[in-house]
């Protein structure tokens, strides 16, 4: 089953239950607009998500739909999809024949962001070392594993600047600290556990810092994927200022 099926099949099991999109999304500790935009079809969630969904509508996922094989076919559609129109405009870009000074600036785009990283990791800064402020990033990614899966989430706050920006994978940006800790507290009474979070490219360039990396979870199975986060020195200590993640494995029970 894809979208719109699967979002109509929400809808009707939820009025079923007599519930409304709020009262929905509150029994799975999601926002109502999430609710809405997968009633909608707007969305195609996350295996877990339909899991959590279809839980607090005592509703049977794998009986109904052959554990959850639908996923597959409209994930893999969505890739061909993707490749599909990323091979033709990749072919269309380097045939300067037709919009050739516009075909040129975005060609040059990614040379220049290069220069630029290049020029800006190279400048020599009194702020603090480039390999002490690596193994501070380093140290707090481990940190940060050890405390969010023994539910210290106050301690997880304390790597964050005051006023931060995280937009975790298919979900809404989340400002502020305290947000934050809160994303986390749901994602941990989900049962969601890392067993990793390494940089894998850092980049540090006077105050600020731009770690690379992957990350390693399990929610019923395995799960990873990867981040790009910005950190910001201030009086000192490494805080995290900017920060995004994406999920690039499917569930191993999807392929079964």
């Amino acid at each position: 089953m894809k979208q719109p099926d699967l979002g109509k099949r929400i809808a009707k099991l939820r009025q079923a239950k007599g519930l409304t999109q709020s009262e929905l999304a509150e029994r799975c500790n999601l926002n109502t607009r999430t609710i809405q935009r997968i009633e909608s079809a707007e969305v195609m969630p996350r295996s877990y998500t339909i899991k959590i969904i279809f839980k607090s509508l005592d509703y049977d996922v794998y009986n109904s739909f052959g554990k959850l094989s639908y996923m597959l076919d409209s994930v893999a559609y969505m890739i061909k999809n993707w490749l599909e129109q990323a091979y033709k405009y990749f072919l269309e870009l380097f045939n300067l024949k037709t919009n050739t000074m516009r075909k040129l600036m975005i060609l040059s785009v990614p040379f220049l962001s290069i220069f630029l990283v290049l020029l800006l990791s190279g400048l020599d800064t009194n702020a603090q070392n480039e390999q002490t402020a690596k193994n501070a990033i380093n140290e707090a990614n481990s940190n940060f594993v050890k405390w969010f899966n023994s539910g210290q989430i106050d301690s997880i706050g304390l790597l964050y600047l005051e006023k931060p920006c995280m937009i975790p994978d298919n979900y809404r940006e989340i400002h502020g600290r305290e947000n934050i800790k809160g994303y986390y507290h749901f994602l941990y009474n989900t049962g969601f556990r890392f067993t990793e979070n390494k940089s894998k490219t850092i980049i540090i360039s006077d105050s600020i810092a731009i770690d690379r990396g992957v990350w390693k979870a399990v929610l019923n199975d395995n799960l990873t994927g990867t981040y790009l986060t910005q950190w910001r020195l201030n009086n000192g200590k490494w805080y995290i200022e900017n920060e995004m993640t994406n999920t690039d494995f499917i569930d191993k029970e999807l392929k079964e």
